[in-house]
């Protein structure tokens, strides 16, 4: 049996149980909440996604929040620009050659 992962995000959380069965999808068997902090630091980002802390400060440097030495940075603005950077580094490599 395949374990699927579905990601919400709104106001009122949704109406769905554990163990509950949805027809024709499956059952419920494990529910995560996640709140983000208003900024987050570079060890944050690195531990979410597999950049070096050298990629992640250069490509985040316009929206760095605070000082050069602190980088911090708005988790809503930052994570869809490093999840698009990663498919794209995906995207890029090349096949390997038998």
């Amino acid at each position: 049996m395949g374990k699927y992962v579905l990601t919400f995000e709104s106001e009122t959380p949704p109406q769905i149980f554990l163990n509950q069965t949805i027809p024709n999808i499956g059952k419920v068997v494990e529910m995560k909440s996640e709140e983000l902090p208003p900024r987050v630091p570079v060890s944050f980002l690195m531990e979410r996604f597999s950049f070096s802390r050298k990629t992640i400060i250069e490509t985040l440097r316009p929206f760095n929040r605070g000082r050069d030495g602190k980088h911090m940075y708005d988790p809503k603005e930052v994570m869809p620009i490093l999840e698009n950077l990663n498919a794209q580094t995906l995207a890029r490599q090349s096949r390997r050659k038998n």
